[in-house]
């Protein structure tokens, strides 16, 4: 499926919602995982319903969390669950991945190299460990489970299976967040077993995956 300019521009907008993100940590306004990601989150929401309708392409972005009134003291597997669902007359897939966030402290480090690949780094201790039992409940849903690093440097996103691979410490290399989104966009990440057409089946998906937040992106020909 090849749509003209849709993954170029979906890239520039995901780096967009980056930087902005990256400003509010910054200056001290998101100091939380939870907190960046439900930005990040709205920030995606946005920008994929700036998109409007381009070429007779319609876009939607719904996100839904976790309400309960004890959402705050419930240990979830993933922060978010983030689901596309492409409908054309040619081509149609609906696919998900789960993520866990990190913020960049507590061993967790990035390193951007010049011209380079980019790596993050982990240590082991009490993060160390407990993000490995996150990765496990990750994994024991889908293969495509992964962990999103929030750092100042720029997000980057690591396989949860990587992560599992590391003994007690160890480098890993790391994809750039707007490229991570531009490859999931092209069909190269995500599950199609984890699927959402609308608010109850992205409800019930976010349950099942025992995901904090879900994200459902919806790119549809307007003659369907």
């Amino acid at each position: 499926m090849i749509v003209k300019g849709i993954v170029r521009d979906f890239g520039k907008l995901i780096s967009e919602a980056e930087r902005r993100i990256i400003e509010g940590i910054k200056d001290g306004r998101m100091e939380t995982e939870p907190s960046i990601t439900d930005r990040f989150l709205n920030e995606l929401e946005r920008i994929f319903e700036q998109q409007g309708e381009k070429e007779n392409i319609v876009f939607r972005a719904r996100t839904l969390r976790d309400r309960g009134p004890h959402a705050s003291e419930h240990r979830f597997g993933a922060d978010f669950c983030g689901v596309l669902d492409i409908r054309f007359r040619g081509f149609k897939q609906t696919k998900g991945f789960l993520s866990q966030a990190k913020i960049e402290k507590h061993g967790i480090f990035v390193r951007k190299g010049f011209m380079g690949a980019t790596t993050v780094s982990f240590s082991y201790g009490n993060e160390f460990e407990r993000l490995n039992e996150q990765a496990d409940k990750m994994l024991s849903v889908t293969p495509d489970s992964f962990v999103i690093i929030y750092s100042p440097k720029g997000f980057v996103v690591v396989p949860a299976s990587s992560v599992k691979g590391l003994a007690r410490r160890g480098k890993l290399y790391a994809k750039p967040v707007n490229r991570f989104f531009k490859e999931y966009l092209m069909c190269f990440i995500g599950d199609p077993r984890l699927k959402a057409y609308n608010d109850r089946s992205l409800e019930s998906l976010r349950v099942e995956t025992n995901a904090r937040t879900a994200i459902l992106f919806q790119i549809h020909e307007k003659r369907l």
